[in-house]
Order: C-alpha cells, then structure tokens, then sequence
C-alpha cells in the first residue's frame, strides 16, 4: 500500500512491520528521510522488504493561483518529446522532469537549467510493448532498479504501474493497475491523466463523454476498479480533461488536485478532500488560453530553500510555459480576474487593423497574459524609452518571434511588441497599431500570398491533408470545403499549393507569416436592396416574406461509396446521428475477453442489413465498425474512412 506518513505514523508503521528490530542506525536513516521536510518520502511494503521512496510533490505548497501572475517567466519549445507532447511528471526535488509521447509511446527524462533554460535529455523510454496510447504520468518513486510511475493507457482506460529502468531502454511488461471503466470509452476519449496523491490513492481523468474524475485505491499487486467521482462537464462545467496533478501532500488542507482543461483552456482547483461531493477551490486561464492545446501539468520547488514554487504548463506538439510564484505569496484563493480567471471569447478578439500611418488604435492594446509578448521599451530612465518610430522598428526587428502588433505609450514613451493579438483590451495610456492589415483579399482578388490565421486561436479545421492523394484537394475545391462547412460558418480559408492542403476558419484570428499557405476570405450573399442578412441555426416556421430569399447552407456529407474508396480520414459526428457500434476490435484489450473485430466487406453487409444505415465508417486498423443514420456534423478522423450505403 502507498501512503503519505507523519513521523508518528512512521514509527507505528515500523513496529507494525517488525522494522524496530532493525539496527539503529538504519532504523535512525529510515525516521530522518522520512521526516525531513524538503526529503518527505512514502514506503512500499513488497514482499516483506521495506523500500524507501521519493514521493511526487508531497511537501510542496501550492499558493493561490493568482500568485503565478498574468504571464509565464518563460517559454520554450521541448524539442526532445518530438512530437505530441501529452503529460508531464516531476521528481520530489522538480529537478528531474518526465514526459510522454502519446504518438510513439515513448517516455523521456530531462532537466531544464535554472540558470540559462539548456533542456537536457537523461534518458528514453520506447512504451510500445505495454500501453496502446500512453496519455498520463504521475510519479510513485525511485529505488535501486529505476523510477517508478503509474502510466493511464487511454483505450482501454487502464491505469499500469511502470518501472522505468534507469538509461533509458525498451520496456516489456508493467502491472495493470485498475480495471477498465464501464461502459468503456469512446475512441481517443478515455483516461489522460493521472495524479498520485499520498494518503489517498490515484485520481484520474477521463478526455470527454463524459468528461470526468476518478479515484483509484492503488495498491501494489492488486488489480481495483476505478470509482468515478464525477461528470465534470454537467457538474463542475469542464468539458474537456487533459491533464491531472497533485501537489502539498498531508500538508494541504482541504486534499487538493489541479486539473488542467483544453474547454475551456484553464487550470482547476479541486477539492477532493469528500470524493462524494467535488467542488471547485478556484480556476486559472491567463496564458494558457493561448496554448495550441493544453495537455501536461505538474508543480516543482523553484528554489532550493523551497520559497518559490514554479508550475509547468505543456501542449502538443512541444510547448512548454513556466509560471513561478512565492510560497507565502499573501493573495486569496479565488483572486484571479478577467482574462486571468477564464479565457475570452475569441470571437471577439478580432479588433484593431490600423497601422501606423493610418493613426493605430487609441486607447488599445493586446492582453499581455493572453498574448506572446515583450515589453522592449521602459520608462526607468531615457536610455530605456523610445519614440514611435523605434517601437516599430523594435516589432519589425524582434528575435524572439515575429511581431505583428506594437502597442505604444506616448506619455511614458513605453513600447510592447506581441506575436499575436488576443484578448484585444481598452486601455487608456496605450494606442495600438498592425504591422501589417489583415487579409481581405478573396480568390479572384489572387488572396494574401504567405499568410495564415492562427490555428491555436482560430475556431478552424484541416479539411484537406498530405497524407494521401484522396485526402487532397485543389484551390476550387478548398474554397468550396469552405462554403460548405457544417460545423460552423466558414469566413475565411487557406490553401499550400505545393501540399494541397485546407484550413477553414470561422474567424481569422491572430493572423500570421505562413511560406507554405495563401490565406483567402470568403463571399457571401447578401440582399443587395436593403442589405440585410437574417442567420438562423434552425429554419423553424417557414413563411412567405416578399423581401427576402431563403437559402440553405449545403451539408457537408460524404457521396462516395465502397467502389468509390469512401472518404478517408474522415467521421460522421456520433452526437449529432444515430449510431451503432456493431464491431469493436478493441474488446480484447478494453474488458479482457473475445473482440467483436470486422472486415470492410462484413462492416458494408452490415450497414446493408440494416434499414436505417446510411452510412457506414470502418477503421481499418482496429476493425471497429459504425453504422449510422444519416451523417451531419462530418470531420476530420486519423482512424476511420466514411462510406455511403447504396
């Protein structure tokens, strides 16, 4: 059993484990790791033998969230994960950092320098052989043969416990943990996080339907089932989970974990300390909004007198932001405000669009926790301050990243440059103008060369990909994905020639330098007497009304059948059709017994069968088959191809 120990604990532990018996001298180094404050350690019964381990985050204290500002201390990209950056653990001390590639099933260790920010990879780890989709790490421990963590496989929703040798190797066999959870997962949506908190057990989150907590009572060799705690989208309005971790230990009063969330973009404060009744301490959103996607979180010491704590906040495919703040920091919980406390719409983040010769924008300028961004212009004396003219050529010639947008300070003579625009604000001293005007030209207009809008920030999808020559597509052809999108409705599209790829965005939103792409705006119809446009979600109660036109937006649905190779990489939403799933070839790994797998042909009888099929979607490499009536709400999908039933 893992637990969290006082020392009186731990002296009733020993002389329930016979362990006063030992010698003095290492019964007196067993009582001094364990009740060292910066050393806090659990032990792990095994077999008789007593094995002393670092706990993951036992005494560290984790201030009010306010206290880690509007903006990171740093950011960087952690190039060593490669790709699909999906989890982050750290050992007791912070100064060894573990991560997971959910795309190659593989662990890495590393080390950032507190001095110049050098990443230094220690060892990796190929997971091939024990989990299909390695989601979530939390740390257990570390003794003679390695470290020690528990791992979340997210189809089949299980929880493994792995010892990762130290250097770094192939790992060939783990111990499954938990059951898998009933009913099981949707696919790519099951468990991504994990937190180990001591005195407690696990706590797990799962991706979405539902999205929600659960708690495992871990203990070494026994296989449990996971208890779910809650549906945090109904209950606690988090829709999507991505990462889950613990940190203060016995020291936090109420037991506490951090959930961090790609919807909305923010870090939670739960109190877990009634499992019956999970309630939320207070939230956090500030730069994370900015965030390709959110996915790893964990809390280290900062310093080494334990003062300052540092938060580490990781996205797909390898971005790292560090936030730090001090211990004792004297703000409230549930302090944060504004754009600190949730993300703005980014609907309306869209504003200014003047450049400098066009007067900028007064009393403007982009939200600095929300935005990349530096202040390249002080008031702290002359040397520091500069005219309107540098600031902008301090934007035209910044290293760090490629400025867009420049806000200026005419009284103080201050200057921010920003990478992008979000969360456009008012604010009195400041005047805010674009390097460059954003893109209004259409395809006949020729577009604007080199361009595209940030996906991170932008509502958009990829439409078109590289991957094959089906998932392809011409110019024309982006541009009529655009016009027919269901989703939502397309204003904006961009296309790489050379790949003969397509984004669509519903709004342009931190519009940016892209070599491959040239971004387009769409046109509408509109009433060209009155100029005025009606939109409605549902068309409900149809009457005649000479003035107007009705139109309908065409519903983007796969045409191709079996003989026509279907429609690769592609879905049909399941929330917004009927659908059975008639074939699953993840039974075997996902509840222990037979799998119902599938060919394409028997997947097509199927759909043929049944008289509500109209279409069918078959992932070739699971053998998992849907039947589906209808198929609105059709995206992109890595795993399945649409077909339609004939």
């Amino acid at each position: 059993m893992m637990m969290m120990m006082s020392p009186a604990s731990a002296v009733k532990m020993m002389m329930a484990a016979g362990l006063l018996a030992l010698p003095r001298l290492l019964l007196g180094l067993l009582l001094l790791i364990t009740t060292t404050t910066m050393m806090t350690a659990f032990m792990m019964l095994d077999g008789g033998q007593v094995v002393v381990v670092s706990a993951h985050q036992i005494a560290r204290k984790v201030p009010p969230l306010a206290c880690f500002g509007d903006a990171p201390v740093a950011r960087m990209q952690i190039d060593l994960v490669r790709s699909d950056f999906s989890s982050l653990a750290a050992t007791s001390s912070g100064s060894t950092l573990f991560a997971l590639n959910n795309g190659e099933k593989a662990a890495f260790q590393f080390t950032i320098s507190s001095e110049n920010g050098k990443i230094e990879k220690i060892a990796e780890w190929n997971l091939t052989n024990i989990v299909a989709d390695p989601e979530g790490i939390a740390y257990l421990g570390v003794n003679k043969a390695g470290h020690e963590f528990a791992i979340t496989d997210e189809n089949p929703s299980k929880v493994h416990m792995v010892m990762l040798q130290h250097g770094g190797g192939e790992i060939t066999s783990s111990s499954v943990m938990t059951t898998a959870i009933d009913p099981p997962a949707m696919a790519n949506l099951g468990f991504e996080g994990v937190a180990n908190v001591p005195g407690e057990g696990l706590f797990v989150v799962q991706e979405q339907k539902p999205a929600a907590l659960w708690f495992v009572a871990a203990s070494r060799g026994v296989v449990t089932t996971p208890q779910k705690l809650v549906d945090t989208a109904n209950t606690l309005g988090i829709d999507a989970l991505s990462d889950i971790t613990a940190a203060g230990g016995d020291a936090a009063e109420p037991a506490e974990v951090f959930v961090l969330s790609k919807a909305p973009k923010q870090i939670t404060r739960l109190d877990i300390s009634d499992r019956n009744n999970v309630k939320i301490i207070e939230q956090y959103a500030g730069a994370i909004c900015g965030m390709k996607q959110p996915e790893a979180i964990a809390f280290t010491a900062a310093s080494e007198d334990g003062k300052k704590v540092r938060m580490l906040v990781g996205g797909e495919p390898t971005e790292l932001l560090i936030f730090e703040a001090d211990v004792d920091c004297d703000k409230k919980l549930n302090s944060t405000e504004g754009a600190v406390f949730s993300c703005p719409d980014l609907a309306a983040t869209v504003g200014c669009d003047m450049t400098i010769e066009e007067g900028g924008c007064p009393q403007r300028r982009c939200d600095k926790a929300l935005s990349n961004s530096e202040k390249v212009c002080t008031d702290d004396s002359p040397d520091t301050q500069c005219s309107l003219e540098e600031c902008k050529q301090k934007c035209t010639n910044h290293a760090a990243f490629k400025c867009s947008t420049y806000a200026y300070d005419e009284a103080e003579k201050e200057c921010y440059v920003f990478e992008s625009c979000v969360g456009e604000t008012d604010e009195p001293d400041y005047t805010l103008y674009v390097m460059r005007k954003g893109c209004d030209m259409t395809i006949e207009e020729g577009g604007c060369p080199q361009r595209r809008c940030d996906k991170a920030l932008s509502n958009s999808e990829k439409v078109c990909t590289d991957d094959s020559p089906d998932t392809q597509c011409s110019l024309e052809e982006c541009k009529q994905k655009c016009t027919n999108h269901a989703a939502f409705k397309c204003s904006t599209y961009a296309y790489d020639e050379a790949e003969k790829e397509c984004y669509v965005f519903e709004s342009c939103v931190g519009e940016t330098d892209e070599p491959d792409y040239t971004l387009y705006v769409s046109t509408y119809a509109y009433d060209e007497a009155e100029k005025e446009c009606y939109v409605f979600e549902s068309c409900v109660g149809e009457t005649d009304e000479p003035d107007y036109t009705l139109y309908v937006m065409t519903n983007r649905e796969c045409k191709k059948d079996m003989s026509e190779g279907g429609c690769p990489q592609r879905m049909c939403s399941l929330e917004m059709n009927d659908s059975k799933l008639v074939c699953d070839g993840d039974a075997a790994r996902v509840n222990g017994d037979a799998a119902t797998p599938c060919t394409l042909d028997e997947c097509k009888q199927k759909c043929d069968n049944d008289k509500t099929c109209t279409h069918f979607m078959h992932d070739a490499d699971d053998n998992d088959c849907y039947l589906m009536s209808g198929c609105k709400g059709e995206g992109f999908s890595d795993d399945f191809t649409v077909y339609q039933c004939m």
